[in-house]
């Protein structure tokens, strides 16, 4: 599924890049991504009993005359070959891959409150010394989390939650104690 994910990213990336509007089409395709992430609009692409014309439907009225031809070509491809499920991670492939060639990198941090300027920016200082890219970082609340936070970049996840913490402590102990 990776694979076949990274083929449609790498196609309309090779595109964009070859028609000079990387950066423009990167930020369409954002809008797209986020516009269609929603489990509404995810439950409405993945419904077989759907017909093609009504799923591009939508894709011509939430982006009209927004995406460029190439992008609007893309989703009805992906939506006439029944590959509605893919769509997100192949947009979401391409925007990093887009940022990589940029020298950027996304990254989320994941904390029980909302982290200070100060605290992101440290984070920003540290991931980008680490990876010599320019790190964005999206600060998402979940308070499930109990304290500390997890970072989710370029598919890898570093942990330093307190939840973490203790399980590791909890397994140190037990192998303590055999």
């Amino acid at each position: 599924m990776a694979k076949l994910r990274n083929s449609y990213s790498d196609v309309l990336l090779e595109i964009s890049e070859k028609r000079g509007t990387l950066e423009k089409d990167k930020e369409q395709v954002m809008v797209v991504r986020d516009t269609l992430e929603s489990d509404e609009v995810q439950s409405f692409l993945a419904n077989p009993h759907i017909p093609v014309p009504v799923k591009e439907e939508l894709f011509q009225n939430a982006f009209s005359h927004e995406l460029a031809g190439h992008v609007k070509g893309f989703l009805s491809y992906m939506v006439g070959k029944k590959r509605e499920k893919l769509i997100i991670p192949a947009l979401t492939e391409y925007i990093d891959s887009a940022n990589r060639r940029s020298g950027r990198i996304e990254a989320k941090v994941v904390s029980a409150r909302a982290l200070t300027k100060e605290q992101i920016e440290s984070i920003r200082r540290i991931l980008a010394r680490q990876t010599s890219l320019e790190i964005m970082i999206e600060n998402k609340v979940d308070p499930d989390v109990i304290g500390g936070f997890y970072i989710l970049m370029d598919g890898h996840i570093f942990d330093c939650t307190v939840r973490t913490e203790l399980n590791r402590m909890k397994e140190r102990l037990k192998r303590g104690m055999q």
